[in-house]
């Protein structure tokens, strides 16, 4: 199964008397996710499918990902990708989903909980995996007894040109 992880892009600072489930996009952010967009059109990616966290960020980066996909499926939002999930958390859901069929799999969300999950799947340390805000990485994963993946690729948004 192809696994692409999105962290949604660069957000009001968590630091503001505004719930953490709350906080928006900034003018930065919204043009992370523009950029980012464009990066995959010239690339010709495209997801199959795209899972979202409940929190404002992500539900705005998955949005002005899927305007500016024009094949891009809806995004679907998911309980399993809020803030503080666990890795086997994510983990089940996404056997799930391969159980189901589902190949190429877009998942929008937060840190830490992506940097757990992938280096889990990598089977290395946590603190050897970086997830930055806008990035995108993908993983062909088996998500049979003992989950496992290589990776393809991670790309930060500073980079999409």
């Amino acid at each position: 199964m192809l696994i692409t992880f999105l962290r949604h892009a660069t957000a009001e600072d968590g630091g503001l008397s505004i719930p953490d489930a709350d906080r928006a996009l900034i003018d930065k952010g919204e043009k992370q996710v523009k950029r980012l967009a464009a990066f995959c059109l010239a690339n010709g990616l495209v997801p199959g499918s795209i899972y979202c966290s409940p929190l404002l960020r992500a539900q705005q980066t998955a949005r002005i990902l899927n305007q500016r996909l024009p094949d891009s499926p809806a995004p679907q939002t998911v309980e399993w990708l809020g803030i503080d999930t666990s890795a086997p958390t994510i983990l089940r859901e996404l056997a799930k989903l391969a159980e189901q069929g589902l190949d190429d799999i877009w998942l929008v969300g937060h840190e830490p909980d992506f940097s757990v999950t992938i280096s889990g799947l990598l089977g290395t340390a946590t603190d050897r995996i970086v997830i930055k805000k806008a990035s995108l990485t993908r993983l062909d994963a088996d998500l049979s007894d003992q989950a496992s993946a290589k990776l393809l690729w991670s790309i930060p948004c500073s980079l999409m040109r």
